[in-house]
């Protein structure tokens, strides 16, 4: 049997080993810049075979002189060159959200500490402080900070979460700190969703208004308001309606359309009696106003649109609702209760929750059973009646 090995491994070779404070394993490398600085690099890995592949990745950039210094600044100093680099990555509306939760809150909070000491306590502090006292404060903040709910505080989290695989793929941190953070306990909202007559007193008192056939729309079949606005004549075909695009704010701050979010968003949906006469109220009242317009009229095959023919923008569409939802006597409702009435509309009827989630673009049954959890026990309470009711009670 021969001995083991007693070479020493070089500096730039790098080591793996076992962690120590959790299951999985780390790699090391060290190297020396042409300044006689001395640099080192610590990566992670589910598996021994990981680590060493997530090594060799740093070794080969290394050799190739690519390898960026541990050194890599403060965190403030990377989130702002990976928010610039996260624009092409994901949609406008998206980017906007990330950029100033970075802008507001990572960067005020957690900027200032160096990038390879930021730790999960760091951020778990910055995310208490952001629900006890709200957002960081500048000398230019004229009032006082409100606190921010727990799920504003995990949306914070994510973006930093994401930032940061970003800079773990690439080499620069060892681990991501933000993964290993606590999240802040964010209660269950509970879903508000309209009774059958408060749905049939709003589309009653709504019934000539510019945007009845939305709202009846809406609700049945819980479409989102984005992709409401953002239907065309052109996806509405043979008694279905693709789901394919959404108007959403843009870089510049104004309404542009773009595909929807996800390949789940992106669904075509068999239109129930309700939403086929919503529709044709809305394509005779729009042969009306075409025939009014003239020349004036601009085709852009909007499903709704103003007298003149241009889509009709999401803020339009809040502030008329507004205004119905009082008419109607619904002071505390909303539109996006109507996707609500809409899915609890279906859990009633008994559809399966797989079903649902597809029918209103959910990224995942997860995210339709957390909406929804809350409100199956009662309407099963309800079927129960029924079922009293329909047996007369039997013994």
């Amino acid at each position: 049997m021969s001995a083991p090995s007693t070479r020493r491994r070089s500096a730039r070779e790098g080591t793996v080993y076992r962690r120590a404070d959790r299951p999985g394993w780390r790699g090391e490398i060290t190297w020396t810049d042409p300044d006689g600085k001395r640099h080192r690099r610590i990566i992670s890995g589910a598996t021994q075979q990981e680590a060493r592949g997530r090594l060799d990745e740093l070794r080969r950039k290394l050799r190739l002189g690519t390898l960026a210094a541990t050194d890599a600044g403060t965190l403030g100093d990377y989130l702002a060159g990976w928010i610039e680099r996260h624009r092409a990555t994901v949609a406008p509306s998206t980017w906007r959200t990330a950029e100033s939760y970075v802008r507001c809150y990572l960067i005020p909070s957690l900027g200032r500490i160096p990038l390879a000491r930021l730790s999960a306590a760091d951020v778990e502090r910055a995310l208490t402080s952001f629900v006890r006292s709200g957002r960081p404060t500048t000398a230019r903040d004229a009032r006082k900070p409100r606190p921010v709910s727990p799920v504003t505080a995990g949306h914070v989290r994510a973006v930093l979460r994401t930032a940061l695989t970003d800079a773990y793929k690439a080499g620069t941190v060892g681990r991501n700190v933000a993964a290993d953070a606590r999240p802040p306990k964010v209660e269950q909202a509970t879903v508000v969703y309209l009774t059958g007559d408060e749905l049939h007193r709003l589309l009653s008192t709504t019934a000539e208004d510019l945007l009845g056939p939305l709202y009846a729309l809406a609700a049945a079949t819980g479409l989102r308001r984005g992709e409401l606005v953002g239907l065309q004549w052109s996806d509405v075909k043979d008694g279905t309606l693709s789901v394919a695009r959404s108007i959403a704010r843009n870089d510049a701050g104004g309404w542009s359309a773009a595909a929807t979010k996800s390949l789940r968003s992106r669904r075509t949906l068999p239109l129930p009696a309700m939403a086929r006469n919503a529709l044709d109220r809305q394509r005779k009242r729009q042969a009306a106003a075409r025939l009014a317009a003239g020349t004036a009229w601009q085709d852009r095959d909007a499903v709704f649109a103003d007298s003149v023919g241009r889509p009709i923008l999401p803020e339009y569409v809040s502030h008329a609702f507004a205004d119905a939802r009082k008419r109607a006597g619904l002071p505390t409702a909303t539109l996006h209760q109507l996707r609500h009435t809409a899915a609890t509309m279906l859990l009633a009827e008994g559809v399966p929750v797989a079903v649902i989630s597809e029918w209103l673009g959910h990224s995942g049954i997860a995210v339709t059973m957390k909406h929804y959890a809350a409100v199956v026990p009662a309407l099963h309470r309800e079927a129960a009646r029924a079922m009293d009711r329909a047996l007369g009670g039997g013994a």
